[in-house]
């Protein structure tokens, strides 16, 4: 019978070691769209010439771990894939709690974990240790669920006969949609807004192949937090044109909210904030006789010592945004 992709549970996990699974015990659910994150590794053919045409035995090549992990954005959920992708958060309050983000040293690393035995696969549950985020773009279309979609490499590929952890915790989802969605634009809020994204490249090293090392990437180091953002709208004035002409420096936010958005249960938010940002020059063009649309791409910036590009906060009941 085959295998169906519903029945298969994948888990997180925060790393005490890098790619290594020594002193993990505690887990978590991912509640997720796609989980393409995979492991593969090359053959090589040798040159030998051995008397015939035939070649030698294949040799083995380099472990690449690689792949998607896209989600739906909910309270819930969301906290741990910041802190790997921005870095630890400053939380202050008590239930509610705030998590404030900005860009900084990423996490040590993580596991995610593929659970094949719901499906049918009796001790089969795949281990990809190792893993960082190295793309993460938040997208707020004009219907439908607010989207987390992540790219992430990792260093190693195990298998085992069952999960990490037995009773990985379920923080449970309730997804964002778009309409819980304001998109603020140099601190105005506007209405004619079609869709929007935020997205930090942590511009991972993945070439970290040593010899002797077993093939296997020793280590994924990040480097410059590359922050951009974008909005398709209707073209109803030429601000954000002349703002391009001119390099202002602007702001783009992304806020999903529920309730009165302070943390509560039910009550909910998250606001995503690119606090510097520069305009590319985009004139609109004119393709029919219709409503005239522009897309405008931001690209964020540090502005002193301590004003980061990245700023974000997370309110909700959850006192870490760690698995313990």
């Amino acid at each position: 019978m085959s295998v169906t992709g519903s029945a298969v549970v994948v888990g997180v996990y925060d790393e005490v070691t890098y790619k290594s699974s020594s002193g993990v015990t505690s887990g978590r659910k991912a509640y997720f769209t796609e989980c393409g994150l995979v492991a593969s590794r090359n053959l090589l053919q040798p040159n030998t010439i051995s008397g015939d045409r035939s070649r030698a035995l294949p040799l083995i090549g380099n472990l690449d771990v690689s792949g998607s992990l896209n989600i739906e954005v909910s309270p819930e959920q969301v906290g741990f894939y910041l802190r790997h992708a921005i870095g630890a958060p400053t939380t202050t309050g008590a239930d509610p709690y705030v998590h404030t983000f900005r860009p900084g040293t990423l996490p040590v690393g993580l596991i995610v974990e593929k659970n094949w035995v719901p499906a049918g696969l009796t001790g089969k549950v795949e281990h990809f240790l190792g893993c960082r985020i190295g793309q993460a773009t938040f997208d707020i279309p004009t219907e439908g669920p607010c989207t987390l979609n992540m790219s992430l490499q990792g260093a190693n590929y195990a298998i085992a006969s069952a999960p990490l952890d037995a009773a990985q915790q379920d923080a449970g989802h309730t997804g964002f949609a778009s309409s819980d969605c304001t998109v603020l634009v140099g601190g105005a809020s506007t209405t004619c807004v079609k869709q929007a994204s935020i997205a930090i490249d942590n511009t991972l090293d993945g070439d970290r192949y040593c010899i002797g090392g077993g093939g296997v990437r020793k280590d994924i180091p990040e480097g410059f937090a590359e922050v951009t953002g974008s909005i398709t709208a209707l073209f109803e004035a030429f601000t954000l044109v002349d703002a391009a002409m001119a390099g202002t420096d602007t702001t783009l936010e992304l806020l999903m909210s529920r309730g009165d958005g302070l943390g509560s249960a039910g009550n909910e938010s998250l606001s995503i904030k690119l606090d510097h940002a520069r305009l590319a020059l985009a004139s609109p063009a004119i393709s029919s006789p219709g409503g005239v649309e522009v897309t405008f791409e931001f690209t964020g910036y540090k502005s002193g010592a301590t004003d980061k590009p990245w700023w974000s906060a997370l309110k909700n009941a959850q006192a870490a945004t760690t698995i313990s």
